[in-house]
């Protein structure tokens, strides 16, 4: 009868183990804007409008993008997916793009005006491979942790 009892305990806690790992392999995966500029940045993630390699501003601008003030961040949920592989090739491509913006360009310009001007002031061009790395976290002005990542203007202009 103690052998059943051990036996028992020790399936459960094994159950209860492999549960809450393979949850937390289908988790949620982040994605935070951090703004370390002095001014307000607004975010747009392209997920698959333009697919990458078109990068492109959207034809569309689907209404008021949130400021992110400065030393503030934005999150967003990833969905219920295995890996952040998943989640971006699930819009087509391995690579999502992220353009930053100064608030006062939304503000001061229509959208057709800024994309026939490409006003933004960065652009990330980021592989499911490079966001693991970075855990989901990326900054403007980016970090020496984000050198290698494709991005418009190049690191250090």
């Amino acid at each position: 009868m103690k052998k059943i009892k051990i036996c028992a305990i020790v399936g459960i806690t094994c159950l209860l183990l492999c549960s809450s790992e393979c949850s937390s392999n289908l988790g949620h995966y982040d994605i935070s804007i951090h703004n370390n500029a002095n001014h307000h940045i607004d975010v747009l993630i392209s997920f698959g409008d333009p697919l990458y390699p078109d990068t492109l501003l959207p034809d569309r601008f689907y209404g008021r993008l949130n400021p992110i003030p400065p030393g503030r961040a934005s999150y967003g949920r990833g969905g219920r997916v295995r890996s952040y592989k998943q989640f971006i090739q699930s819009y087509g491509s391995d690579t999502i793009i992220i353009f930053i913006f100064h608030t006062d360009t939304i503000e001061k310009y229509t959208w057709d005006e800024i994309r026939e001007g490409y006003k933004i002031l960065k652009r990330y061009d980021i592989s499911w491979q490079e966001m693991e790395q970075l855990n989901g976290r990326i900054f403007y002005p980016p970090t020496e942790a984000m050198r290698n990542i494709r991005q418009y203007p190049p690191f250090g202009q």
